[in-house]
């Protein structure tokens, strides 16, 4: 006869499995899962590669694709057909190949990518490393105007410290210490306009991906490949881009308040001005001058449009009134995300 013990619960002992070991081999399935997905899913976006003009059709929001390291646009195809399904028409950046070349170059390609397709209110879609060469684009003059934001999914913000033994040195470059991810972390003011999606399990980035400052939504999948896959992250990612696209909608209808008007032809030296907006905000309009005059366009046409290099403040949290000479003023752009 068997011996059927049970434990203070009434659990069968040897059915009681601690809930720690449950989930690690859970874990350890899920990593080998994720392998085996970016396996196929690779080899057969080199065999039978969709044709990328097919996707570049429609109406709504127009979206830029960044594939995250060794990786094609392809692997993201699941997704993709989401988005398109919708209604976005969705580009690629070709010159990136299999992106492994550093960040600063990567993103120069899609700074001209983004020009060649002369596209505006744009919002990269972006997996792994691609969400950190997106991060660099946002904050290019010029470029960065012209986008409206961008969902990134389990990407390395903070790095991820596998990375620091890995053999290859375009690998090592997603380092916690190396320096580029050290000066791309202290850059925040991109933040409120990136949603960054990521997976509870992320076998390549176990520090996860939240980014302070960034809408941040953790779902219930595991892996770091294979949630390209999932409906949940299709939804979550094709949430972020339509908040983003209504955020950059508001942001083009909210005018420049007077007070900044006057600060940034204060900065340009238009005598008689500067009296609204104070020394600080005329300090602050400096940047906005210089920035404007590194992009497309002149000096002299940053008055009569929203400055690029304001605060983030939500548009409803505006001083009025009284208030509305304060450098607070400087948010003229409209809202660009909250963290959540």
């Amino acid at each position: 006869m068997t011996d059927a013990r049970s434990d203070v619960r009434g659990v069968p002992v040897q059915d009681a499995v601690p809930t720690g070991w449950r989930r690690r081999l859970e874990q350890a399935v899920a990593w080998g899962r994720d392998y085996a997905w970016i396996a196929a899913a690779q080899a057969h976006a080199t065999v039978r590669p969709p044709p990328p003009d097919d996707l570049a059709t429609g109406t709504r929001t127009p979206v830029l694709l960044l594939p995250g390291i060794y990786e094609t646009w392809p692997v993201m195809d699941g997704l993709v057909r989401h988005l398109h399904d919708a209604g976005h028409p969705v580009h690629t950046v070709p010159a990136l190949g299999y992106n492994g070349r550093g960040l600063e170059e990567s993103a120069q390609r899609v700074v001209d990518r983004l020009a060649e397709l002369d596209l505006d209110e744009v919002v990269l879609v972006a997996h792994s490393k691609g969400g950190l060469i997106g991060k660099l684009v946002l904050g290019t003059p010029g470029a960065g105007d012209r986008i409206a934001g961008m969902v990134a999914v389990n990407t390395p913000f903070s790095g991820s410290v596998y990375a620091r033994w890995f053999p290859v040195r375009a690998v090592r470059a997603l380092s916690p210490l190396d320096p580029q991810i050290l000066a791309l972390a202290r850059q925040v003011a991109a933040n409120g306009r990136i949603r960054s999606v990521f997976a509870r399990f992320d076998p390549h980035v176990p520090g996860g991906s939240e980014l302070p400052g960034a809408v941040n939504v953790r779902l219930p999948v595991d892996g770091h490949f294979r949630p390209l896959a999932d409906p949940r992250v299709h939804a979550a990612v094709l949430d972020g881009v339509r908040e983003l696209a209504a955020a950059w909608e508001c942001r083009s209808h909210v005018p420049p308040s007077a007070a900044a008007v006057d600060a940034v032809r204060a900065a340009q030296g238009v005598p008689g001005t500067g009296g609204l907006a104070g020394s600080g905000m005329v300090a602050t309009a400096v940047e906005v001058v210089e920035a404007a005059a590194a992009g497309p366009g002149s000096p002299a046409d940053a008055p009569n449009r929203a400055p690029t290099g304001a605060a983030t403040h939500d548009p409803a949290h505006r001083p009025t009134g009284p208030d509305a000479a304060r450098p607070a003023d400087a948010d003229v752009d409209g809202p660009r995300g909250t963290s959540a």
